[in-house]
């Protein structure tokens, strides 16, 4: 366990973090501070949070405090959830409102094209089986179409790919609807 480390500077507020085990737990009370949020109030409602309290706790720091380090009992968060508890903060802070917008983006620039582009490629995917029963009934016939057919069955087989790389994905993502 490594002690507390400068995260980040917030509107001249020190966020810190520490290191256990590779994961970095986040302390809250210094985001909130910065935020002039009331301390209390937002770590109880995030305790009480179905999601939050499940992966919140207590860690002991070693904080500056007026040149003094200090022990401290911190309230954390793992950094990889630290982001989204950010966005459930409520305030009229504009850094703050900026950068929930960039997070909504982010999450939607993420998620955006996954419904339809599943559909387009399901789309395409028909639209070459069609093609494939075509040539095939017409095979004994010409010999293009049978090169045609092979190139059909190549892509199709790379949509198919496609398809499954993106439902295995879906199937790792937390669902959110």
């Amino acid at each position: 366990m490594n002690n507390h480390e400068k995260f980040l500077e917030f509107k001249g507020n020190k966020m810190f973090f520490l290191n256990v085990d590779g994961t970095y737990w986040i302390a809250l009370k210094p985001i909130l501070e910065a935020l002039n949020l009331n301390e209390r109030r937002y770590l109880k409602k995030t305790r009480r949070d179905a999601f939050f309290s499940t992966c919140v706790d207590n860690m002991s720091m070693q904080v500056e405090n007026n040149g003094i380090i200090q022990g401290r009992i911190m309230t954390c968060l793992p950094e990889k959830f630290i982001y989204g508890w950010i966005c459930f903060l409520n305030s009229d802070d504009k850094d703050l409102n900026e950068y929930k917008k960039t997070c909504y983006e982010l999450l939607y620039n993420h998620f955006h094209g996954t419904i339809t582009n599943r559909k387009e490629l399901l789309l395409e995917k028909k639209t070459i089986e069609s093609e494939i029963h075509q040539i095939k009934s017409t095979l004994k016939e010409q010999d293009e179409a049978y090169k045609k057919l092979q190139q059909l069955e190549v892509k199709k087989k790379g949509i198919t790919s496609q398809l499954n790389s993106m439902d295995a994905e879906i199937i790792k993502e937390p669902e959110l609807f």
